[in-house]
């Protein structure tokens, strides 16, 4: 299993909508070992498994990202710290530009 970002083209509830947007956060076991205790320590709210991103928090989640970041390259070394980066700064460049609008929805988990 992994955890990801996701962006439908519709309502996520709804079983017509399909999947438009797919991004690796990374991997259960890097999410367990490195993500949590990072969202846990720097009380993140938006970018966790289960989060529900919409147009008005797009600001508050890319500082999320950065803390993120910061986090990583003082907690995490080696492998592990590259993986995290190369995947944080991907998101940094994706979900600016994943809203079509302000209706989007983008989902983590």
């Amino acid at each position: 299993m992994s955890v990801g970002l996701y962006k439908y083209d519709g309502d996520f509830y709804d079983r017509n909508s399909e999947l438009v947007l797919s991004e690796n956060i990374a991997s259960e076991r890097f999410y367990n070992k490195y993500w949590e205790k990072a969202i846990n320590e720097l009380n993140v709210k938006y970018i966790q498994d289960g989060a529900e991103i919409n147009f008005a928090m797009k600001d508050t989640v890319l500082k999320e990202l950065e803390m993120l970041l910061e986090w990583a390259m003082k907690n995490v070394e080696g492998k592990d710290l590259q993986y995290m980066k190369d995947r944080i700064e991907n998101l940094q460049k994706v979900i600016p530009t994943a809203f079509d609008d302000e209706n989007t929805i983008l989902y983590i988990f």
